[in-house]
């Protein structure tokens, strides 16, 4: 029994078959209430329906089309959204439980499918109840004792029959969903690693073999995987610890999973959109870039036909503004205007690095930031550094007023004679908005706070002489 964590509507869409489903269902302790039905999708959960339930707890869910396969739930409002599982592969069943115990006391009639499926629940819960003690009194044995030895054979013996029942229900239900599910969850077996042509094995060889293999238990083409718990946590889990987390490497491992999904055009699209709003709302500076490759390989070529004209224009044109100012790119030249109209280059600025900010009088957040920055800045002329301060608004008197009241030691700008469309170039669609250059005016940070820029500058230096080195 679990509790629903995100009780969310969703309506179900784009399917066009003729035969029926009908499902019953018996809650004893949830007489004359409601209860809904929903179901998993990528790492949430959605409630499709409502069923009333009568005074002996029956309820009935019904409809002309057949619901997608996959794992569904029970949820009951009346117990703070607790849930049971089932799932749906068969047109027409009934199940009957208790809120006393919901997986112990579940019974099914017709279905084939959720009998095995909670045959082996209750058996690895017994299992694991049993394993339990034993690994809690492992904790507080002596290691390498003849106690320790005894309870760690205890536990094998359980392990190795959890194994044994486990492959004699995939040996005799190949074609189940259940079984692909627990195929699903199966970690990746990584073989001895092969001798190099030196003699010696190559200390990367699992970490290599696990990036090839680790989605090999899981069949893409199936769309029932959509409505489970297990593709989208998989898939963040081989981004965030099989995949090295700089942009380029991001981007070939986020091309590999989307091509495994390229045979079912439902997955191909719950992944491709999940991946753009992944890297579209990422905290982590500089993933902006996956967002953009995932843009021009996917959207740009007309592989997202899921996607209308509008949409489209509002994806591809964020991504275009994103481009030009990538980690790594030259900085957008701008030229903008001292408080006595002179102007002032990006470009003219000589040093090792330019910190760039874009801020405005009536920032609150600049109001805090700006007096950290003044503090700051001894210690960035150290760096060979000088700060770009762009004010942002057009309310010149108060700029020159707030100048005068706060003198500013480094260069202060603003777009004075109108010419230049910094906002754009720079997306800046709020403020403060920080950017560091090198000195070739390279970006290398952006969209980060005044704390982080000592640190930044410091991890970019030992970066530029480990390098050289």
């Amino acid at each position: 029994m679990k509790n629903l964590i995100l009780l969310t509507f969703l309506c179900i869409s784009g399917f066009s078959f003729s035969q029926s489903y009908e499902y019953h269902i018996t809650i004893r302790g949830m007489e004359d209430t409601i209860v809904y039905l929903g179901h998993h999708y990528g790492d949430k959960q959605y409630v499709i329906d409502t069923i009333l339930t009568d005074k002996n707890g029956e309820g009935i869910i019904s409809g002309t089309e057949p619901l997608p396969g996959g794992m569904y739930l029970i949820v009951m409002p009346k117990m703070k959204n607790k849930y049971f599982e089932f799932i749906i592969n068969e047109p027409k069943f009934s199940l009957e439980t208790d809120t006393a115990d919901f997986s112990k006391n579940m019974k099914f009639k017709g279905s084939v499918e959720n009998t095995v499926f909670y045959d082996d629940l209750n058996f690895i819960t017994l299992k694991r109840r049993e394993a339990e003690p034993i690994q809690e009194k492992l904790k507080t044995t002596e290691t390498n004792s003849e106690e320790a030895l005894k309870l760690k054979e205890d536990l094998k013996i359980i392990n190795t029959e959890v194994e044994t029942t486990r492959k004699a229900l995939k040996d005799n239900y190949p074609d189940l969903f259940y079984t692909k599910f627990l195929t699903a969850l199966e970690e990746v077996k990584i073989p001895e690693a092969p001798l190099q042509a030196d003699g010696t094995k190559d200390s990367l060889f699992a970490y290599k073999y696990i990036r090839t293999h680790y989605f090999d238990h899981i069949d893409f083409s199936d769309e029932r995987f959509l409505r489970t718990s297990i593709l989208m946590p998989k898939i963040k889990k081989y981004l965030a610890d099989y995949t090295p987390r700089i942009p380029d490497s991001i981007n070939v491992a986020v091309d590999f999973i989307i091509q495994k999904a390229e045979e079912n055009k439902e997955v191909f699209k719950f992944i491709v959109v999940s991946l753009l709003n992944e890297y579209a709302n990422s905290k982590i500076m500089g993933m902006d870039a996956v967002y953009v490759h995932i843009v021009d390989t996917y959207y740009k070529t007309g592989k997202a036909t899921w996607v209308d004209e509008t949409a489209m224009y509002k994806i591809t044109s964020q991504a275009d503004k994103l481009k030009p100012i990538l980690i790594g790119k030259m900085a957008p030249p701008i030229i903008l205007q001292d408080s006595s109209g002179y102007d002032i280059p990006l470009y003219s600025i000589n040093k090792k690095y330019t910190i760039v900010i874009f801020w405005d009088v009536d920032c609150s957040h600049c109001k805090k930031e700006m007096p950290k920055l003044e503090t700051l800045y001894p210690d960035l002329l150290q760096y060979d550094a000088e700060v770009y301060a762009v004010y942002s608004q057009e309310e010149w008197d108060k700029w020159k007023k707030w100048l005068i009241e706060h003198h500013y030691p480094w260069i202060n700008v603003g777009n004075l004679k109108m010419h230049s469309n910094f906002q754009v170039q720079y997306n800046v669609d709020q403020t403060p908005v920080i950017y560091i250059l090198n000195e070739k005016k390279e970006i290398i940070a952006k969209k980060i706070s005044v704390d982080q820029i000592s640190e930044l500058l410091k991890n970019y230096e030992t970066m530029q002489s480990g390098q050289g080195n």
